[in-house]
């Protein structure tokens, strides 16, 4: 008999799911459907278990070949326990407990935050895989994972790899992070900061880009234009996002660092800022350490929940 995990990845808006053939991880299917109204406590639970009987169904497997699911939810975990996860409307519960009151008993279930679970799926993207790595999600918002010995590090409270609330900057703003600080490095790496900045440089500055029609994509090919707003924007943003890398290099000595969201797709360009603003600040051999781009884009999160699940069986 087939034996097969499963790889979910909970937004907000959309749930993916990937189904994966052991021992080797093919991934044999992926799927998404809308994230439901959490009008009850287990609506999503059932949402997950309907759908997956239809991959089933689809796949001519039933439970019996489902040895475990793993799932990404975009909030702190501590051994698949929630305490506050407002986009999914969760309040003080065991998630992996939950699930499985729809499941035979022989699945096992586990659950740990999203981006720290893309950082496990990056990692094994890769033709070598990595075991240790430092993953950053440069996007609306910054975030991160981090992978020790080829396992996620959810820390103490499970607030390991809040990458985004490192206080990289002592700059006066009057702009205060979600998290109620200032300085956090997604207050200075964020598209909200690329844009801000790029009109505040613009009041004195003559520059190609058109303030009212600004994109993160149009800031970084400005940039490469040799616009110099675009440049001094796109070099803060590198220099902010090496001087974190440099403090977690001291700490953790990673194999790789690996840069992903949407900003990343900047590319080559974004990557070699970066690199010569880290040359700069890392200490000791940790100069070293490359810098890569993320290859498994918004399948991260599943595919990270399906090898997560899999060291767990």
């Amino acid at each position: 008999m087939l034996h097969y995990v499963y790889g979910i990845d909970i937004g907000g808006t959309n749930i993916k799911f990937g189904l994966f053939l052991l021992p080797d991880m093919k991934m044999i299917y992926t799927y998404e459907t809308q994230t439901p109204n959490i009008d009850q406590e287990t609506s999503l639970f059932v949402k997950i278990i309907e759908t997956i009987n239809t991959i089933n169904k689809e796949n001519d497997i039933n439970l019996t070949n489902i040895d475990g699911i793993g799932m990404a939810i975009p909030c702190p975990v501590k051994n698949d326990y929630v305490e506050h996860c407002p986009n999914l409307n969760w309040e003080h519960m065991n998630i992996s407990d939950m699930l499985k009151k729809f499941l035979p008993e022989h699945i096992k279930v586990s659950v740990s935050n999203d981006a720290t679970i893309a950082a496990l799926g990056e990692s094994q993207s890769f033709d070598t895989p990595y075991n240790s790595v430092v993953f950053y999600t440069l996007g609306t918002g910054v975030g991160g994972g981090i992978i020790i010995d080829g396992k996620i590090h959810e820390g103490y409270s499970g607030f390991g790899g809040e990458i985004g609330h490192m206080k990289v900057s002592n700059e006066p703003t009057e702009i205060i992070c979600g998290c109620g600080s200032k300085g956090c490095l997604e207050q200075v790496c964020g598209t909200a900061a690329i844009f801000r900045n790029v009109r505040e440089l613009a009041q004195t500055e003559k520059t190609s880009l058109n303030l009212d029609e600004l994109t993160v994509k149009n800031v970084f090919d400005a940039a490469k234009a040799g616009d110099s707003v675009g440049l001094k924007v796109v070099n803060k943003v590198a220099e902010y996002v090496a001087i974190s890398a440099s403090v977690l290099a001291v700490v953790i000595d990673p194999e790789v660092f690996i840069i992903g969201g949407g900003i990343s797709k900047a590319g080559d360009f974004l990557l070699k800022l970066i690199e010569e603003q880290y040359k700069i600040h890392a200490r000791f051999s940790t100069h070293k350490i490359p810098f890569l781009l993320a290859k498994s884009g918004n399948n991260a999160g599943f595919i990270g929940a399906a090898h997560f699940i899999k060291e767990k069986i």
